[in-house]
């Protein structure tokens, strides 16, 4: 083997080496801008839903299918500010003190479960879940116009 071609591949290896070591700061914020968008991505889609259904005349309902990735959040939560304090075994909403506290504070109504540990509450003008519930998959959401605001549900409630 030629001897300029075994520096080349070493060289080649510590240059891969040096940008995988100072990049991995801006791969990790690539990623997180990724997760960001995923959520807004969300958001706008049910805010578009809840807002389109409630042009419809009342007890029309619209199905929403909710991408969640597991790489950015560990489950969704649809929660009656009023009642966050309901359990739902079998919807997966089996609330703590602080999630309580936290959605009836803010008045939250849809809630973020992070891989991370963390938590994001958002209020969606006019939602209202039938039961508090989450979802840790992709899902398929059923909003329905009740009159006076959009209500949520999975299909099998």
């Amino acid at each position: 083997m030629d001897t300029s071609l075994v520096f080349g591949i070493i060289f080649a290896a510590i240059i891969i080496g040096i940008l995988l070591f100072f990049g991995f700061k801006y791969i990790n914020e690539m990623f997180s801008i990724s997760c960001e968008s995923q959520t807004g991505q969300i958001m706008e889609n049910l805010k578009n839903t809840v807002k389109s259904t409630l042009t419809l005349s009342k007890g029309s309902s619209r199905e929403l299918k909710i991408i969640l990735q597991s790489n950015c959040a560990t489950k969704i939560c649809f929660v009656d500010p009023q009642h966050p304090e309901i359990e739902n075994k079998e919807g997966g909403w089996i609330p703590d003190e602080f999630s309580t506290y936290l959605v009836s504070r803010n008045k939250y109504n849809f809630l973020i479960f992070e891989k991370e540990g963390g938590i994001k509450g958002y209020t969606i003008e006019k939602m209202k879940p039938y039961v508090n519930f989450c979802i840790t998959k992709t899902k398929e959401v059923i909003v329905r116009n009740t009159g006076t605001f959009a209500e949520i549900t999975l299909p099998e409630f």
